[in-house]
């Protein structure tokens, strides 16, 4: 190389440092720092992100982590609601099975339902406080359900306690022995229907109203006050129905553990199911009329419903039971869900204790009735 070309590079490299240093020298000493300060934090963030998975306690933005969430409403000091995420899968949770869902439990006790009446969803009516759809277009048997986590693909069994509220002893026992995804249903004739349906909420399970309707033997079998007949005008039976939503609050839907006639009836049904549909509330068939409509009634309407499979306790021996919720395991398999109904008889209550602690086990997840809705 020739001296007048080793100059030549000296002096291009000297042009180009030169030109570099004009090229900084024209932003501000603040912008440099900030450019700096992000290139750090884009570094940084991998590792923060995986150090607060590692903290159970914290719920992670959804932008930051990949979420099977369900999403359920808790009431502030201010009456108004904001979304709560729970059922968060990470990482640090799972380890190597990222992509599997996280498994419900089916008696988590952590989870707390919105407080009732919620005022979003209540309407105040000169026949008193009704439920009705949110503004935002939330219906109430969503904002009243509790929490589960749907992306959980294991098989989903539903139960349904029923004739609730009406003795002391048995609701005290269903509430409290069972696990917090078991459904409460309750007789709107108690006289303290609604201290109980705050009772069971409180301690975390769902609960449905039973509502009375006519059986095939009315009146030799007279589910009392109040009962919706197909005697009756749709009008009256709208009074009447109004005035079971109003005896309690925080509840998903209606049922009918009496009204094996008036189930077969389109006409007195529709009008039931018009309000509901009104209302944003669901109904349960517990299938105790052989020829129900409610099925086939609510999904030609589009209200959310769903039927019961089994009824538990038609035969109250502990072998008979077992083998009823072997049945209903069965049924749950084959259909990806099954309902089961059963009364609060102390006997009851100790075989579905024991039939429940290993159903997890078995792959089988214990879910309220909301998650099993068609």
């Amino acid at each position: 190389m020739t001296a007048a070309q080793a100059g030549g590079d000296t002096f291009e490299e000297a042009g180009v440092a030169q030109r570099r240093e004009t090229f900084l020298a024209a932003y501000s000493r603040n912008f440099k720092l900030a450019v700096v300060t992000l290139v750090l934090a884009v570094a940084v963030l991998p590792w923060a992100i995986d150090r607060l998975l590692s903290l159970s306690d914290v719920t992670i933005p959804g932008h930051l982590v990949k979420k099977i969430a369900h999403v359920t409403h808790v009431q502030s000091a201010d009456a108004e609601m904001r979304p709560e995420v729970t059922g968060q899968v990470n990482q640090a949770q799972l380890g190597n099975q990222v992509n599997e869902p996280a498994l419900n439990s089916q008696d988590d006790k952590s989870i707390k339902l919105i407080l009732a009446p919620a005022p979003a969803v209540t309407e105040d009516t000169p026949q008193g406080s009704l439920p009705r759809i949110g503004e935002d277009g939330r219906p109430p048997w969503q904002v009243y359900a509790r929490p589960y986590n749907v992306a959980d693909r294991r098989p989903r069994i539903a139960l349904v306690i029923t004739d609730l509220g009406l003795a002391r002893a048995p609701t005290d026992a269903a509430i409290s022995r069972l696990p917090t995804n078991v459904t409460m249903a309750l007789d709107v004739q108690s006289p303290v229907v609604s201290a109980w349906g705050n009772r069971a909420r409180q301690d975390g399970h769902e609960i449905i109203i039973n509502v009375p309707m006519e059986p095939f033997d009315y009146p030799r079998s007279d589910p009392g006050p109040n009962t919706l007949l197909t005697s009756l005008p749709n009008s009256n039976n709208i009074e009447r129905l109004t005035w079971a939503l109003r005896e309690c609050v925080g509840y998903v839907g209606i049922t009918s553990f009496s009204g094996s006639r008036f189930a077969t009836d389109p006409d007195k049904m529709r009008a039931v199911l018009d309000i509901l549909k009104q209302r944003g509330l669901m109904i349960f068939d517990p299938r105790i009329a052989p020829h129900s409509v409610i099925m086939s009634l609510a999904k030609e309407d589009h209200i959310p419903y769903a039927v019961g499979t089994l009824q538990i306790d038609d035969e109250l021996t502990p072998d008979a039971i077992d083998k009823t919720l072997a049945r209903l395991e069965k049924e749950a398999r084959l259909n990806g869900h099954a309902v089961g109904i059963a009364g609060s008889s102390p006997l009851v209550l100790d075989r579905l204790q024991l039939w429940l602690k290993n159903l997890p086990d078995r792959g089988i997840s214990l879910a309220p009735l909301s998650a099993v809705v068609e």
